[in-house]
C-alpha cells in the first residue's frame, strides 16, 4: 500500500462536524496551517441535522455565548437562513435560534474555506502514529488512497472521541452500569400545516410563533407537543413505549418542519454492528412514525417526508480530563478560573432504559462554565478534545453537549492548538491567562 503524504501542519482537526468546523476557522484565522478531515461530505454534523443552537442566552436573561457562534447566526440572518434569537416567554428555554440547515452547511464551508484551511471530505481516520506521549501523524483513507499527514497539535472532534482513543487517553462510557442516553434519527417533513398542529395537540410547554419570510401570519417555530391522546392506538402502543410520549418539531419555514420523536436504547455508537442495526432500525422506525403522524396528528395528514440524514448520537467516550465537569457544577452555575466559554443548555437527560427526557435548569445566573482542563484528555501531550467527548460525567454531558457549547468549544480549541503549534509547547502548557484574553477580544463571553 503506498501512503502519500498530504503535508506537515500546525494543527489537525479530526471531525468536521459542529466543534470542528469551528475550530477549523478559529485555528485558520489566528495564522496555524490548519487540515480538517471530516468523514462526510459537509461540515456541521449534528448542528445541519435540523437542531437549532439552543442557549445563546441563560434563563436570567444573560447573553452566554458570543465569538464565532454569534458571527455564524449573524451570517445567517443575511442569507435568510436564521431568524435570530426569538424569545420564548414561559419555556425552559430563554431563546430559541432556528437556522436552516442547508444554509448553514454553505456558511460553514465557506466560513472554513475564507479561513484558509485544508480540507478533506468523504476520509476516515485510519490510524496514527505515536512518539512517546505525542501523536505525531494520522493515516488517512480516502475513496481512492491513503495519506499522513503530520502536525504540532492535533483536535479532537469526531464527537467518539475516536483519536483521543487511538492514542490510548483513559475514557468513561456510559453511567456506572455502562448505559449511555439512546440516539435518534430526525426526520424533515415538508406541506405540514403547522397552524393545525400548534392549535390541536396538547403541548407541555407553550409554543413559540414568529414572523417568517414569505407567510402572511405567524407560524410555530418550536412545538413540543405530547401524543397522548393517541396512546390507545395499536401504532401508538407499537412504536412508544413511554407514557405521554412528546414530540418535538423544529420549523424555521412556514411549512416544513423538522421532527424528533423516534429513539432506540442500548446502543453503543462505538459500536460497529450497534450502529448499523441503529441506523436501519431508526430508518424503519421514523417511516412507521411518519405513518402514524400522517393518520392521527392534526397538520401532518398532507406532509411529505423529504429528508432524515443520519444517527444522532447523544453519549459514548467522555475523556478523563485534568477536571471532570460535573451535574453538581451545572446545578451551582459554577464558573472556572479557567473559563474558556460559558453554557447555558438545561440539563436534558434521555433516560438510557425508557428514553423519558426531562428538562433541568442550570442554577445560579442560569449559566456555567467549561473549563479548559475538561478539554485537555490525560496521558497525550499534544492533543485536546473539543464537543461531547469532553470530560464530563454522564449526567453534566445531557447539557454540555449542545450544539452552542460545542461551537464554544471549538473555537477556544482551535486557538489553543495554534498557541501550542507556534509556541513549540505541550497543549498543557498553553497560558490560559493568554488564551482568555485572546477569547475575548475576539468576542467570546467567558463570566
Amino acid at each position: 500500500m503506498v501512503i502519500k503524504h498530504r503535508g506537515d501542519y500546525d494543527v489537525v482537526i479530526c471531525g468536521g462536524g459542529t466543534a470542528g468546523a469551528l475550530a477549523a476557522i478559529s485555528a485558520g484565522r489566528n495564522g496555524a496551517r490548519t487540515l480538517l478531515i471530516e468523514r462526510g461530505p459537509f461540515l456541521g454534523g449534528v448542528s445541519v441535522m435540523g437542531f437549532y443552537p439552543h442557549s445563546f442566552f441563560a434563563h436570567s436573561g444573560k447573553k452566554a455565548v458570543g465569538g464565532l457562534p454569534q458571527e455564524i447566526i449573524d451570517e445567517l440572518i443575511k442569507r435568510e437562513g436564521s431568524l435570530g434569537h426569538l424569545r420564548y416567554e414561559g419555556g425552559h428555554l430563554y431563546t430559541h435560534t432556528p437556522v436552516d440547515c442547508e444554509i448553514l452547511k454553505v456558511v460553514l464551508m465557506q466560513m472554513v474555506m475564507d479561513a484558509g484551511v485544508d480540507i478533506m471530505l468523504n476520509s476516515l481516520i485510519k490510524d496514527i502514529g505515536m512518539q512517546g506521549n505525542r501523536i505525531n501523524s494520522i493515516v488517512i483513507q480516502t475513496k481512492a488512497d491513503t495519506f499522513s499527514a503530520s502536525a504540532k497539535t492535533f483536535i479532537d472532534c469526531t464527537g467518539d472521541g475516536d483519536i483521543g482513543y487511538m492514542a490510548g487517553a483513559p475514557f468513561n462510557k456510559g453511567r456506572q452500569d455502562g448505559k449511555m442516553q439512546p440516539v435518534s434519527l430526525m426526520m424533515r417533513l415538508t406541506n405540514v400545516d403547522l397552524i393545525k398542529l400548534a392549535n390541536e395537540v396538547p403541548t407541555q410547554t407553550p409554543v413559540l410563533w414568529a414572523d417568517k419570510p414569505r407567510s402572511k401570519v405567524k407560524t410555530p417555530v418550536y412545538f413540543r407537543g405530547v401524543l397522548t391522546p393517541w396512546e390507545e392506538t395499536p401504532e401508538y402502543q407499537q412504536l412508544f413505549t413511554d407514557k405521554n410520549h412528546q414530540m418535538f418539531c423544529l420549523a424555521p419555514w412556514s411549512t416544513e418542519a423538522t421532527v424528533n420523536t423516534s429513539r432506540l436504547v442500548g446502543v453503543d455508537g462505538t459500536d460497529y454492528n450497534d450502529v448499523t442495526n441503529a441506523e436501519a432500525k431508526s430508518r424503519i422506525q421514523i417511516f412507521n412514525v411518519y405513518e402514524f403522524l400522517k393518520k392521527y396528528i392534526p397538520g401532518f395528514a398532507e406532509s411529505n417526508m423529504v429528508g432524515a440524514h443520519f444517527l444522532g448520537v447523544r453519549e459514548t467516550r467522555r475523556f478523563v480530563g485534568d477536571y471532570e465537569l460535573t451535574e453538581e457544577d451545572i446545578n451551582a452555575g459554577r464558573k472556572f478560573d479557567d473559563n474558556i466559554g460559558l453554557a447555558a443548555y438545561p440539563l436534558d437527560m434521555h433516560d438510557p432504559e425508557g428514553g423519558n427526557v426531562t428538562f433541568t435548569p442550570i442554577g445560579g445566573d442560569g449559566s456555567y462554565g467549561i473549563p479548559f482542563r475538561t478539554l485537555l484528555p490525560q496521558k497525550v501531550e499534544n492533543l485536546l478534545i473539543a464537543g461531547r467527548c469532553l470530560s464530563t460525567t454522564h449526567k453534566a454531558l445531557a447539557s454540555v453537549r449542545s450544539i452552542a457549547a460545542c461551537m464554544v468549544m471549538g473555537q477556544a480549541t482551535g486557538l489553543a492548538a495554534t498557541m501550542a503549534a507556534k509556541e513549540n509547547i505541550t497543549v498543557k502548557e498553553v497560558d490560559v491567562k493568554k488564551l482568555q484574553s485572546s477569547l475575548e477580544s475576539q468576542g467570546v463571553i467567558l463570566y
